[in-house]
């Protein structure tokens, strides 16, 4: 993601985003997050949309390499910024992607299930989580 915060004006989108770039973005007020959001097809004409309904609030942006990154990445703002932006839905997901949210917990336990399974020999190796979790309620894991 950018540091600097940009103004929202069409002539400034226009200047720092090549036409075709896909990314994520995150709109400001002066203080605040405002709203979180990505393009899969063009950043600069989503921003472009944007400058002409948000007025007086700037923006940050970071380009993605593919929808799925993009994804990802807006998954992560959305999860870090929380209730400070205007945003009420998660983030839809990528018509390629089958993965979902890395980060939602309907997500990321099966997905950690799924890799402790792979490279565990016992159900709950010492030291793991899980055992540490056990012990600390002085139950055996």
């Amino acid at each position: 993601m950018t540091g600097r915060r940009f103004r929202l004006s069409p002539w400034l989108v226009r200047a720092l985003i090549p036409d075709g770039v896909i990314g994520v973005y995150v709109l400001w007020s002066p203080t605040a997050p405002v709203y979180v959001g990505r393009s899969d097809t063009s950043l600069r004409r989503r921003l472009l949309e944007h400058a002409r309904t948000w007025p007086d609030v700037f923006f940050t942006f970071d380009v993605a390499f593919s929808p799925e990154d993009a994804y990802s990445m807006e998954c992560c703002l959305f999860h870090a910024l929380g209730d400070r932006t205007t945003n009420i839905d998660h983030p839809q997901r990528v018509a390629s992607d089958d993965v979902g949210c890395d980060i939602c917990p309907n997500t990321l336990l099966p997905l950690l299930e799924y890799r402790r399974r792979q490279i565990d020999v016992t159900p709950n190796p010492p030291g793991t989580h899980r055992a540490l979790q056990a012990d600390m309620r002085g139950m055996t894991a």
